[in-house]
């Protein structure tokens, strides 16, 4: 029954896919199915609870048949056209990219070991015990989502999040498993192959694929592959929503346009703090808006961006009967300890060495070196290509990068540490260390595509093929 949900969820994805577009790699079909796929499951789940319909296996599987034949029904034209298009690739030895496979090899055996313990190592984060898992066993026990924790206040800090990631614990623990950590193991598949598909539209397969391994052997979210928490999960998110709106925007290509929007609105979808990056996505639409004048398509972008969040503000005013509003103090003014005491945290995740009980070096390996060591390469190609060729190369990504990453910093800034009950030096180490995961896959799409890294992937290709 287990395998039947996630086919049914994978088979929901790749339909909204094709009726977007029939033309995507296969590394983007099997990282936005599952990300579409559970995004929408989730919105199902919510409606049904506003409806009033308790959640079962029947009631789940009659959805997903019915949208799955709808969709594709109304799609029958451009399917019909697949196996015209579809051909068997052409396979010689000579065209094999050794290297590739190499990093391919490592990351599969990685995986390997990742999913053994996903599917034999049952929850035991404090986090989820006390939330998220929590949530998502009494959501698939009672059949929706405002369940009776709500009542007694025992939902944890997770219950006030958005309900993706908790509602997908939900959908498979009502499709039998016992422990819902296969949920973990898709969402980090999606993670690397959404980055591997999107990469690989600007580079050869040498430097996606090792790009992709840096992604996976992070330290610190490498671990959080294997525990049932939702940082991880939010990544894949944030990473296929910003990268497709990078994508559409220096490609025009329709297709990332609607993948960008969509993704985007499962990032407010799982987690309310990624406001931060839909803010800084908004804001890059907006500034293309400024050159474009295309109002359509801009304004298309936020109403899908931004609906969830408005959507789940009214569900917990207006049906759990609370918001999350009231974490923050907006009038804490300037505080010279407590930004000493951040920029301090902040100075050692991206540039490595100790503060307090953080070693940055040790958290996220390579990453932020490689991201500020290629901008600096970068922008000395200043004399050569000429000033506003290099600083308008890839400007979107930067600017999502810093104005995310400075809004992210005002969030944790605002908050209120005696609602929170807990010191800011103790978030600075926990969630806002879990929170940088999110900046990790744009660090690297930035350091993998820009004109100087560009330039040096060909001469690599040249010198890997012998010519």
């Amino acid at each position: 029954m287990l395998t039947l949900g996630i086919v049914l969820c994978y088979l929901l994805g790749l339909s909204v896919l094709l009726l977007i577009s029939r033309k995507y790699s296969w590394a983007e079909v099997v990282g936005f199915s599952f990300l579409m796929g559970m995004g929408i499951e989730t919105f199902f789940m919510f409606f049904l609870d506003i409806i009033g319909i308790r959640y079962s296996p029947t009631v789940l599987i009659g959805i997903n048949v019915f949208s799955i034949v709808a969709l594709c029904g109304a799609n029958y034209k451009n399917l019909s056209l697949l196996k015209d298009e579809f051909k068997i690739p052409a396979f010689s030895i000579q065209q094999i990219n050794f290297v590739a496979v190499f990093i391919f090899c490592l990351m599969a055996y990685l995986l390997y070991a990742v999913t053994v313990k996903n599917l034999f190592w049952p929850p035991t984060e404090h986090d989820t015990i006390g939330s998220f898992d929590k949530l998502g066993r009494v959501m698939a026990a009672e059949g929706r989502l405002n369940i009776s924790l709500y009542k007694y206040d025992l939902e944890g800090a997770g219950g006030l999040y958005p309900p993706l990631f908790h509602a997908s614990f939900a959908y498979v623990y009502i499709f039998g498993a016992e422990i819902p950590k296969i949920v973990t193991t898709l969402f980090f598949v999606s993670l690397l192959t959404s980055f591997y598909g999107l990469v690989k539209n600007y580079v050869g397969s040498t430097a996606a694929s090792l790009f992709t391994f840096i992604l996976m052997v992070s330290p610190e979210m490498f671990s959080h592959a294997a525990l049932s928490l939702g940082n991880m999960p939010t990544t894949a998110y944030v990473c296929a929503g910003a990268l497709a709106t990078f994508t559409w925007l220096d490609k025009r290509d329709s297709k990332y346009f609607w993948l960008g929007a969509i993704m985007m609105a499962f990032v407010i979808w799982i987690r309310t703090d990624t406001v931060v990056f839909t803010a800084a996505a908004l804001l890059i639409v907006g500034i293309d808006f400024l050159k474009t004048k295309d109002w359509k398509k801009t304004l298309i972008y936020g109403a899908i961006a931004v609906a969830p969040f408005i959507l789940w503000s009214l569900y917990l005013k207006m049906i759990i009967g609370t918001s999350t509003g009231n974490k923050f103090d907006l009038g804490i003014g300037y505080n010279t300890q407590r930004m000493d005491l951040m920029l301090g945290y902040v100075k050692a995740f991206l540039f490595g060495g100790q503060k307090g009980a953080i070693d940055g070096g040790q958290l996220y390996g390579l990453v932020f070196w490689i991201f500020f060591l290629m901008l600096i390469i970068n922008l000395g190609l200043i004399y050569k290509k000429g000033v506003k060729e290099i600083l308008l190369d890839k400007l979107n990504v930067l600017v999502f990068f810093f104005v995310s990453f400075a809004l992210y910093f005002i969030l944790f800034y605002l908050i209120d540490e005696k609602i929170q009950r807990a010191p800011i030096s103790s978030l600075m180490e926990s969630s806002f260390k879990r929170g940088m995961f999110c900046f990790i896959p744009i660090a690297l799409f930035y350091a993998s595509t820009n004109k100087a890294a560009l330039w040096l992937w060909e001469k690599v290709e040249i010198f890997r093929k012998g010519k």
